[in-house]
């Protein structure tokens, strides 16, 4: 834990100095009317210039005097904020207190979560299941609370690497870096999912209460300074790190993929399995040629992005989400992989109406929700009509995907098998 106890002295060395939480004069972060609390001067300056690993994106809408990024982030800071504040039920947020308190109150947690370790997991697997309609024929979840978080086998690098490699013409050049800056948004909007879905332990109430009335106080807490301290605090790479999952993605020998995810904590756990499933629908926006691919994902994940992605992906995600009609919610999964896997340069016009939330962004998404549920009819009527034929035959125990929302890696990741002419392999470049 010495990483974090640096981090926190540092951060709270600046507080004690006024730098945390000041209010500027000349700041452009747009925070709403009311809002006494500031994040840090040196991430207002970032989005100010641009100095971000999401800077200057071509899916982002043209601002103003102050641009998309910064609108953003000071919404989100605002609902931080408040949440924060619901969960310690105060009327201020002091950030030393934030900072001080965080580990102390991850130690308290696990300790209530250690008598029940296996249902907590068992919990997290089938909130995962439910959010995605996700069988246990098409994915296999591994789900572990642990105190040790083994980061063995994960190849992200600190920062972008340089890649050599020798292109056909300029014009492949810059189809490749425009591949980069789609990973860029992808990562985001992965990270974004994962931190929208790790305050779902509200959905088990009962379930939590009956194991300990403590931990649904303990979780809210927890979240919400997490959430927070990403805003005070500019330098979080070097963070203790509270959780990883590693992925398998299907091959023509073993299409089932499977999500290994192991956490501290029961909410850090969600994120983690949410994570996994959304690494499983952004690789269909991989490009298809192995070398390029490898290109796209030594430039793209890196660690120094992480916490930025933190910051701005629940905001992306959200203006993608809002434009789903509540009906088709279920299907989202879908639509996000339908987005994900179009050319480089239509997936940028594409996602910049939706992130603009224009009338074409929501006519975007209503075509590509008219098609998905196209897809599924068909699917469910020659299954159908596959089950007539079979009537003969001896029935088995294999298990359906009945629901329209279901989880299809045959329909979501593009065909039998992630491998390409190419000798493309997700698990070498990803796991």
């Amino acid at each position: 834990m010495s990483d974090y106890k640096k981090i926190a002295e540092e951060a709270l060395k600046k507080a004690k100095l006024g730098i945390v939480g000041k209010k500027r004069l000349d700041e452009t972060v747009v925070y709403p009317d009311g809002l006494s609390e500031r994040m840090h001067p040196q991430l207002e300056d970032d989005l100010a210039n641009g100095y971000h690993s999401l800077g200057k994106h071509p899916v982002f809408p043209h601002g103003d005097e102050t641009s998309f990024e910064q609108k953003i982030m000071g919404q989100r800071f605002s609902e931080v904020t408040k949440r924060y504040k619901r969960a310690y039920d105060v009327d201020s947020v002091n950030n030393q207190e934030v900072i001080k308190g965080m580990m102390p109150l991850v130690y308290e947690t696990m300790g209530l979560e250690a008598k029940h370790k296996k249902a907590l997991e068992k919990l997290a697997v089938e909130m995962i299941r439910e959010e995605y309609d996700m069988g246990e024929d098409v994915v296999e979840i591994h789900a572990e609370l642990t105190p040790t978080i083994n980061m063995v086998g994960t190849k992200k690098n600190p920062k972008p690497m340089a890649v050599e490699m020798q292109f056909k013409n300029h014009d492949e050049v810059v189809n490749a870096n425009e591949e980069v800056y789609k990973r860029r948004f992808l990562n985001a909007m992965t990270q974004g999912a994962a931190k929208k879905c790790n305050h779902m332990f509200h959905m088990a109430d009962d379930e939590l209460t009956d194991l300990d009335p403590r931990l649904m106080n303990k979780y809210s807490k927890m979240m919400a300074s997490a959430d927070y301290m990403y805003y005070i605090i500019p330098k979080m790479e070097s963070a203790v790190n509270g959780g990883v999952v590693r992925v398998q993605f299907p091959t023509k020998s073993n299409p089932k993929a499977v999500i290994h995810a192991q956490a501290m904590v029961l909410p850090v756990l969600i994120h983690e399995l949410v994570k996994g499933v959304m690494e499983l629908l952004s690789a269909h926006g991989l490009p298809k040629n192995k070398k390029v691919g490898e290109f796209v994902i030594n430039k793209a994940d890196f660690l120094a992005a992480e916490p930025w992605d933190m910051r701005m992906g629940p905001a992306l995600w959200e203006r993608f989400t809002d434009l789903i009609e509540p009906d088709d919610f279920n299907l989202k999964h879908h639509i996000y992989s339908e987005l994900a896997a179009l050319p480089v340069r239509e997936f940028n016009i594409k996602m910049r109406e939706i992130m603009a939330g224009t009338k074409e962004g929501k006519k975007v998404i209503k075509d590509i929700v008219s098609d998905v549920k196209k897809g599924l009819q068909e699917d469910e009527f020659n299954e159908a009509m596959g089950d007539i034929g079979k009537k003969s035959k001896k029935p088995t125990n294999k298990p359906k995907n009945t629901d329209n929302g279901s989880f299809d890696f045959k329909d979501l990741m593009g065909g039998d098998s992630t491998e390409s002419d190419d000798g493309f392999d997700f698990d070498d470049l990803l796991t």
